[in-house]
């Protein structure tokens, strides 16, 4: 009997080893999810969660012969609430991988736990430019542009386009001066003038103080940058103002995103944004990607459940090239630094500081077949966070929230 009860046993422990590594196979392999479920990013939330979703739905919900497994946590967009939910799933849940996150005010509040305890996080939303920059780290990873990359080639864009003086106005804190940053600082290299900037607080009620002294008579278009329920005020307000059809209006894509774009209504048409990501791109991946998207959950994808969605795949491409062997956190970090593939937005990979490079577009609000959409008009391709600079070059110049005030001259 003991005898054969051994025989089982190692014929057990044989089967359950791995080929190329002999390491015993992993049952589930865990990602944890953080998106806000709950407060003003809650309908951001939804986005990311059903990306992700959706691509663990295409694998059938397994990787490498594991169960992949996804635990989604609530950060309600609060640092010290996203640093109490990661905490819970690396410690408790033991997940492999983190992904998700909306705000950059989280993201940098949990970048330091997660060098700690060396898990790769996976960054789907969040686009502070220093979490990889100066603060980058081989297990931390974002999948969507960081905050000035797409405003880089748009800046230089915008002023082969004719413009030659602009005034800007977005929020008072770092998305807004990253953004309008990037946007200033190749559009002034060019030749181009900023003759005005203004930075409203954070949910300013009404623009209209702001739009009114504008100075559109001596500009040739207004950069604005904007999110979610602030950007759906000032786009509506800007024509309320008379100011639509008076002077163009161009931003980032946050300002008239997939997202909030039924909101703005015909108050949108016309703007010109830059971003990595629309519905209505022509690649080869992004067909098939809407139409799963619009037919499990009945509306367009936006970049939000875009980035979720590469963020998934990259998870999984990386615990595919291991074999599902994930014993060696450096081992996981290089697979997933690794990682190149074609993705609803085109083909992507990681630079060297874990951020993407890819093709960033101009977009014009256009409305086709009755549904206003983002399509695309100029292609600027395999951009990378650093633009034409070489990486040390970019990081020693002062960042953009410390000289937002210093382009109008």
């Amino acid at each position: 009997m003991k005898l054969r009860l051994k025989t089982f046993a190692a014929a057990f422990v044989a089967a359950s080893l791995f080929a190329s590594g002999g390491v015993l196979a992993q049952e589930t392999i865990k990602v944890g999810m953080m998106s806000p479920n709950t407060g003003p990013f809650a309908v951001i939330g939804e986005d990311v969660r059903n990306g992700f979703q959706l691509y663990v739905d295409e694998i059938g919900g397994m990787a490498a012969g594991s169960k992949f497994e996804v635990i989604f946590e609530d950060t309600q967009a609060k640092p010290d609430v996203g640093l109490t939910k990661i905490k819970k799933l690396v410690e408790s849940d033991k997940v492999n991988f983190v992904g998700g996150i909306v705000s950059s005010s989280v993201a940098y509040a949990l970048r330091d736990y997660m060098v700690e305890k060396n898990v790769p996080l996976v960054v789907s939303v969040a686009s502070a430019d220093g979490l990889t920059q100066q603060l980058a780290a081989p297990n931390i990873f974002r999948t969507n542009s960081s905050g000035s990359q797409a405003s880089h080639p748009f800046g230089k864009w915008l002023f082969e386009q004719g413009y030659k003086r602009v005034v800007m106005i977005a929020p008072g804190y770092a998305m807004g001066f990253e953004q309008t940053g990037g946007i200033a600082r190749t559009f002034t290299e060019a030749g181009g003038e900023v003759i005005q900037s203004l930075y409203p607080p954070l949910g300013t009620a009404d623009y209209a103080p702001f739009l009114t002294s504008l100075k559109i008579d001596e500009a040739d278009a207004v950069v604005a940058v904007f999110a979610g329920s602030e950007a759906i005020k000032f786009v509506k307000q800007f024509e309320e103002y008379g100011l639509k059809g008076t002077i163009p209006l161009v931003g980032t894509s946050l300002l008239t995103d997939d997202l909030i774009l039924g909101q703005q209504g015909d108050s949108a048409l016309g703007i010109v944004t830059a971003s990595h990501y629309s519905s209505a791109l022509d690649t080869p991946g992004n067909a098939a990607f809407v139409k799963a998207y619009r037919e499990k959950y009945d509306r367009s994808p936006t970049l939000y459940s875009e980035g979720s969605y590469v963020t998934a795949k990259a998870i999984h491409m990386a615990i595919e090239a291991l074999g599902g062997d994930l014993s060696d956190p450096a081992k996981v970090n290089e697979a997933l630094a690794a990682v190149s593939f074609d993705s609803p937005r085109g083909a992507f990979k990681f630079d060297g500081y874990n951020s993407p490079v890819h093709d960033i577009y101009a977009f014009e609000v256009k409305r086709k077949d009755g549904e206003l959409v983002n399509e695309p008009i100029a292609r600027f391709e395999a951009i990378s966070q650093f633009y034409t600079w070489s990486p040390e070059d970019y990081m020693a110049m002062k960042p953009y929230r410390d000289i937002a005030n210093d382009w109008a001259k």
